[in-house]
Order: C-alpha cells, then structure tokens, then sequence
C-alpha cells in the first residue's frame, strides 16, 4: 500500500524540500515537489495527490492564501499545513479552510509520518 500513496512537498526552502521528500520516499512513498503555489497547482492539475504538505508562509500567496485554490484543485487531497511562524489564529484558519493538521516546524520527521498516516486513515485505532 505504501507506494501507492502519492505526497506532494510544496515549500519554497529547497533544503526543507529536498530533506522532507527524501523521508518521506524512505516510507515508500511517491513524492513529488513544488518550490511554490503556482508549481503545487501546476502538479495536481496533471498528477493525483494523497496529500500535500504545504509551507504557510512562501513568497507569493501564502499557504493560507492557497488552500481554499486546492480543495478545489485537489478535492480528494489531505493538506497539513507547515510553519516556522505559527500562532493559533493561524492554525484555527487553516483548519476553517479544510486543512487536516499543522506542523511546527522544528518537528520531528516521526511527528510527519504520523500525521500523513493519520490523514490517510493508516494509523492503528487507539485501544478501547
């Protein structure tokens, strides 16, 4: 199951770009990359994403400024929002405009993998 699930990584810091893909390709992964918003849409206007792990703040339109422009671009894709600069009114925004989780950055690569298996539905239920 693992490779068929396709993520893209949309963060305009190529080093955090290059280093997220890399992880996540580790899991098995298909992992595509967007150096910005008019990249990502560019991509799921030929490609299918199971989710998007988009960057809050990018020159341009930020993520937040984005996602409404992805829900409907890719209306099946789970998107986890990811910041350096992040504040609950943030957070609480992103979720309003259909965001599944956000990250602070630093996180954990473990945090990651557990929130895109959450989005998808791949995390064992917790005991009863």
């Amino acid at each position: 199951m693992a490779s068929s699930i396709r993520i893209l990584v949309v963060d305009d810091d190529p080093e955090m770009r290059v280093l997220l893909a890399e992880e996540l390709k580790r899991e098995g992964w298909e992992v595509r990359e967007a150096g910005d918003g008019a990249e990502a849409v560019l991509a799921c206007r030929v490609a299918r994403f199971d989710v998007i792990l988009m960057d809050k703040n990018m020159p341009g339109p930020s993520g937040l400024d984005l996602l409404p422009g992805f829900r409907r671009t890719c209306p099946g894709s789970r998107i986890i929002m990811m910041t350096a600069f992040g504040d609950v009114p943030s957070y609480v925004e992103a979720a309003e405009k259909g965001a599944v989780d956000f990250l602070f950055k630093p996180f954990r690569i473990d945090d990651l993998k557990a929130a895109i298996r959450k989005a998808l539905g791949l995390e064992p239920a917790p005991p009863a």
